[in-house]
């Protein structure tokens, strides 16, 4: 019964510290590459409680067209692959997405090297395709006081198309068009403690009362 009642006691001054999240975002915006964007995440408020976690979500897409011309006399064998890089930087972070763009060993027809056939004084299109991928981090502790403030995280993305082409003998022309972006999204987990100087809740004021009642009973008691 004693222990009851100081349980009571403690259980009511410790109450008010709750887990809460909370989270920014910064939407994905496609312009022709190369691309260089500024993010901008907010930071954490530290007025909002005790930070626990910091965890980021990096995203990016990626929109490209591609046709190949033969202008050669006579039919050319021709592998074509193209990847587009998303490097994001800054706030103690770093990533890379790798978003596959075309790879001409996927068509079907293409030889064992990956090289498509194309006739002579003829296109081949390849058509059009849109990727896109994530990735989540997790921040360490450690560097908590880069996402601490009121202004915005110093975050970047940039973006670096590679293309590699194999045989055609020198007479092929590749015709490509792409566009890319990046987003981001921070999610911030917290204890939301409240000061110390607020006045008590008329609620918790009763418990609080109830729990001293009965530590009173309990010495007249034992008295």
């Amino acid at each position: 019964m004693k222990k009851t009642a100081f349980a009571i006691a403690l259980a009511t001054l410790a109450a008010g510290a709750n887990a809460a999240v909370i989270s920014y975002d910064v939407p994905l915006s496609l312009q022709t590459t190369e691309i260089n964007q500024n993010l901008g995440l907010s930071q954490f408020d530290s007025s909002l409680g005790t930070l626990n976690s910091v965890s980021i979500e990096l995203f990016g897409q990626a929109i490209s067209s591609a046709s190949i011309l033969n202008s050669a006399a006579q039919a050319q064998n021709f592998g074509f692959t193209s990847t587009l890089f998303l490097t994001f930087s800054g706030s103690s972070i770093g990533d890379i997405i790798s978003l596959e763009l075309f790879n001409t060993g996927t068509i079907p027809g293409s030889n064992a090297l990956g090289q498509i056939s194309i006739a002579a004084g003829q296109t081949y299109d390849l058509g059009t395709t849109d990727v896109s991928d994530s990735v989540i981090l997790n921040v360490d502790a450690a560097n908590f006081a880069a996402f601490i403030g009121s202004g915005a995280l110093d975050l970047r993305c940039e973006s670096l198309v590679s293309n590699t082409q194999v045989g055609g003998g020198g007479n092929i022309t590749v015709t490509q068009e792409t566009v890319a972006g990046c987003g981001a999204k921070v999610t911030y987990t917290y204890d939301d403690t409240p000061p110390t100087n607020n006045v008590p809740e008329p609620g918790s004021l009763a418990l609080l009362g109830l729990g001293l009642i009965g530590l009173g009973a309990l010495r007249r008691k034992k008295a």
